[in-house]
């Protein structure tokens, strides 16, 4: 797939770990009313015929607004729901398997923390690298934070559209500029807000002080 299929600009997970059922429907839908342009359903801890169940219902949400949805980890869901693509991280399946999987036409993007992560990434066939956390993380405060040094690294290192992910809200996201980012990808900071439309809007109106690679308001 080429790299200009990635949209740029502002990617909402939609974690049920925050969010359950139809309330992660209507907080997705809210979203993207806000201008979100890739969505991906992370769903952790949930049943697969519930995985299926909403990635489908997100599926047919994001058609309406013409934006993709990706699936975390599992590419038989993500082919199974309808969905566009799917993330991998480091202990997931590889992109190379999720590309023969999912076929060409696929977005599949890959969590890559360090620069051997990247270049694996790429030579397998990714259509999108992604590096944090950028800041200490709510729904991964355990996880040591990389901080924007790392995407510092890591843009150099290949041509692929770049996604800043972790603790990234609209007060914080101009201390990603100079990073190259290309995408930045929240949970939390609309997951956790009370009206998530203009907690998307607010983070778009936020991410040119950032110097957001390819993204126009």
């Amino acid at each position: 797939m080429s790299e200009t299929k990635v949209p740029r600009g502002l990617y909402f997970a939609a974690d049920t770990g925050l969010l359950e059922g139809e309330r992660l429907i209507e907080v997705t839908r809210a979203a993207l009313r806000g201008g979100v342009t890739l969505v991906q359903l992370r769903a952790k801890d949930t049943a697969r015929e519930e995985m299926v169940r909403l990635g489908r219902a997100l599926a047919a949400v994001c058609a309406d607004f013409s934006v993709p949805l990706l699936v975390n980890d599992i590419p038989a869901v993500a082919a199974e729901a309808g969905a566009q693509g799917v993330h991998v991280g480091q202990e997931d399946v590889s992109v190379a398997e999720a590309r023969r999987l999912l076929g060409e036409d696929a977005i599949i993007g890959a969590t890559t923390p360090t620069p051997e992560a990247v270049r694996r990434a790429e030579a397998e066939g990714a259509d999108y690298v992604s590096a944090g956390p950028m800041f200490r993380s709510p729904t991964k405060p355990e996880k040591p934070v990389a901080g924007p040094e790392l995407a510092r690294r890591l843009r150099p290192l290949t041509h692929l559209p770049l996604c800043a992910i972790g603790g990234i809200t609209a007060e914080n996201v101009a201390e990603l500029a100079g990073c190259g980012i290309d995408l930045v990808c929240v949970i939390s900071a609309i997951a956790a807000a009370d009206d998530p439309t203009e907690a998307a809007r607010r983070l778009i109106d936020a991410m040119p002080d950032a110097g957001i690679a390819g993204y126009s308001p």
